[in-house]
């Protein structure tokens, strides 16, 4: 090769990596707008059940400390339902059809308890008589260890910081921050929560329970969940259950708005700084 065309072939290269770096930002702007549309529908997901199950908690007298059992909860119930895709379909649609049908069908029935139970016991027979596509592949214990754990972390931080603060966070900036931090603590740690699940033998439990508990414990979180809010605004079950379905009505817009923004902003972190996505698990 002449020295002119070794000094052309030089200078072609960076030119060459320039064109690479234009093509392929665009792509990654791209990646990290979809990132962020998928995150904030999971912190839509997640909202109503957090203030839910915070206004269980605090129904209940738990205090600031209502923070860490609601987020650890609605965290793992979370990962449960974006995890194991077409059982959390199945479970959850049950869920609904049985809230539904006891409070049309059995309005003297139609308490939290009995909606809870009776969409369990039913998800869990159709997970134990039929059998689904992939089945125990989708790693569901290890993704509620890891959705149980970070959310309870998010909860607690905010207990320990709200006595500091002159007055009690929003509801706005606190599903702000739990959406947020949430998603990024999941994604960057739900590898390691699935080889620890292998490890200590979570996976290795019979198929048919592992399917069988995915969906009675999403279809539990179903019905409680329309229980909590059409069931008191229809009349039934007075008491504790009802002050927290209306303290959960009155925060649900604010919520919304906070799990959708959060969640946009942890999927824009994830793709900004290259996490992982967790897709293939």
């Amino acid at each position: 090769m002449s020295s002119e065309s070794s000094s052309e072939f030089a200078n072609a290269r960076p030119y060459k990596r320039l064109i690479d770096t234009k093509t392929t930002a665009p792509v990654r702007w791209r990646l990290a707008f979809l990132r962020a549309i998928i995150w904030s529908l999971i912190g839509m997901i997640y909202a109503p059940l957090f203030i839910g199950l915070l206004s269980i908690a605090r129904g209940a007298d738990m205090g600031g400390f209502s923070y860490v059992p609601a987020a650890g909860l609605a965290g793992g119930a979370g990962a449960v339902l974006y995890g194991a895709r077409e059982i959390a379909l199945i479970g959850t649609g049950i869920g609904a059809a049985v809230g539904v049908a006891l409070l049309i069908l059995m309005p003297g029935q139609a308490t939290l308890t009995n909606a809870v139970v009776v969409a369990s016991i039913l998800a869990a027979t159709v997970g134990l008589t039929f059998s689904f596509p992939r089945r125990c592949t989708r790693h569901v214990p290890g993704k509620l260890l890891a959705g149980l754990v970070m959310g309870a972390l998010g909860g607690a931080v905010l207990a320990i910081a709200e006595p500091f603060h002159s007055k009690p966070f929003s509801t706005f900036s606190t599903l702000l921050f739990l959406a947020s931090v949430h998603g990024v603590l999941y994604v960057g740690s739900v590898r390691a929560w699935i080889a620890l699940s292998r490890r200590v033998g979570l996976e290795s439990r019979p198929c048919d329970l592992i399917e069988a508990t995915t969906m009675a414990i999403l279809a539990a979180i179903a019905a409680g969940s329309l229980w909590m809010v059409a069931g008191p605004l229809m009349g039934f079950d007075p008491g504790l259950w009802q002050l927290a379905s209306f303290s959960m009505h009155q925060d649900i817009a604010p919520a919304f708005l906070g799990g959708l923004f959060g969640g946009a902003m942890a999927g824009l972190l994830l793709e900004l700084f290259r996490f992982p996505w967790v897709h293939d698990l």
